[in-house]
């Protein structure tokens, strides 16, 4: 391992022939990454390996020899092809031996099983690292492992599931060198370039030491993360306070807040309800909305109105709106947020009317013509966007835009 660093580097490894192969989506690579991130270490490598003992143990001993820590998930359940416990063994060079407190938490799991082998299998989840520190299942039967090998590497073994990685991840955190470091803070934008951001909070930065950054971007949206590089809390919170000023009011979060959140939190601050009216987008703002936990405070509830004749319907849009301008247009959007504001009994409502794709553009309104409408008590607010991309792109932009101008008006109404 080499010699101690500043800021500690860390790899995750995820375990998984399943994973390897396609058949299922590697979700916990990203969401152990970002808590390491967070927690002040330094991520330098993403793996996923098959349930192969060898090829394992190989990875985890080039690991182990580079980096501070390493944290693995999956393969700590008690089927064959679970191998992670043993390859982790022969990488560090660490007997297992059968824990017998955790025997004893696995036999009521074991006694279920009618075949001897099975239950043999189930029992198998009690073997552990020779000085490690056991971190017991919250969910599910296999318990993580933490220890410290004689090259001073940090290893951590979670299970595979994220309903069971996640609280022992969380239990773990404070264990880990680096974590005395202070978290990394998050600031999320909307409305604004990645290059922008990252020319705005640099020149904000300015001689600011110890300060490290990084600007994330996605579709319609852009975080930028600052790392403690040796600098003090205090110091980190006045650079996050600085970039924060330095992107005015593209930045809405500074605690790393999504987009929806932030609507939410401003609706119920003013004691305001919201709902929509879509059409390109297929009811993606109102998911995005409801995906928050305890969103039904504010959200009252939404239209798909992708046909027009549901347009007229169920939101009263007037058919010579429909005629003369089309359904992809300023007038058409009014009338959607108004309808949906008026049928739905909401404060605010937010309409989007686009042209998606792969087909039904036309010169006048190309693919990717995106016409948006906000409808509250003062009257309506509409905005127009030429998105670039795919089907998929155009709709991921169209909701994120739509979220950000509810967020940009809810803020105007003090």
């Amino acid at each position: 391992m080499s010699p101690a660093r500043s800021h500690p580097t860390a790899a995750v490894v995820t375990v998984g022939t399943e994973i390897t192969t396609g058949l299922r989506l590697d979700t916990n690579s990203r969401e152990i990454a970002a808590t390491l991130t967070a927690a002040g270490l330094r991520v330098l490598e993403t793996v996923s390996a098959p349930d192969d003992r060898d090829l394992l143990a190989s990875l985890l001993r080039r690991l182990t020899a580079e980096m501070d820590v390493v944290v693995v998930t999956g393969g700590l359940g008690p089927t064959h092809d679970d191998v992670t416990r043993e390859a982790a063994s022969r990488a560090i060079d660490l007997p297992l031996h059968r824990d017998p407190t955790l025997v004893g938490r696995l036999e009521a799991a074991a006694a279920r099983h009618a075949e001897p082998e099975a239950a043999a299998q189930i029992v198998r989840q009690a073997d552990v690292l020779e000085g490690a520190t056991v971190l017991p299942a919250v969910k599910g039967t296999a318990p993580g492992q933490l220890v410290t090998a004689s090259s001073g590497v940090t290893l951590l073994l979670l299970p595979g599931p994220p309903a069971e990685m996640r609280p022992l991840l969380e239990s773990a955190l404070p264990l880990l060198p680096g974590a005395e470091r202070s978290p990394a803070r998050v600031l999320s934008c909307a409305g604004i370039t990645e290059s922008d951001v990252q020319v705005r909070v640099q020149r904000a930065l300015g001689d600011l030491a110890g300060i490290g950054f990084t600007v994330l971007a996605r579709l319609g949206e852009v975080s930028v993360v600052l790392t403690d590089e040796g600098a003090d809390p205090d110091t980190l919170a006045s650079a996050a306070t600085a970039a924060a000023t330095a992107l005015g009011s593209a930045c809405y979060s500074t605690e790393g807040a999504g987009l929806a959140e932030t609507v939410l939190t401003q609706a119920r601050h003013r004691g305001l309800t919201v709902a929509t009216a879509e059409s390109c987008t297929g009811g993606l703002v109102a998911a995005a909305l409801t995906d928050v936990a305890g969103s039904s405070d504010v959200f009252l509830g939404g239209v798909v109105s992708y046909a027009n004749a549901v347009k007229t319907g169920l939101l009263g849009v007037d058919r010579g709106l429909l005629d003369s301008f089309g359904a992809v247009s300023e007038p058409v959007a009014r009338a959607m947020a108004d309808g949906a504001r008026q049928a739905l009994g909401a404060d605010l409502a937010v309409a989007v009317s686009g042209v998606a794709g792969p087909g039904g553009g036309t010169p006048g309104k190309p693919v990717g013509t995106v016409w948006f409408a906000v409808a509250d008590a003062d009257g309506d607010h509409t905005d127009m966007a030429h998105y670039p991309g795919d089907r998929a792109a155009v709709r991921t932009r169209a909701t994120s835009h739509a979220l950000d101008l509810l967020r940009l008006r809810l803020a105007e109404l003090l």
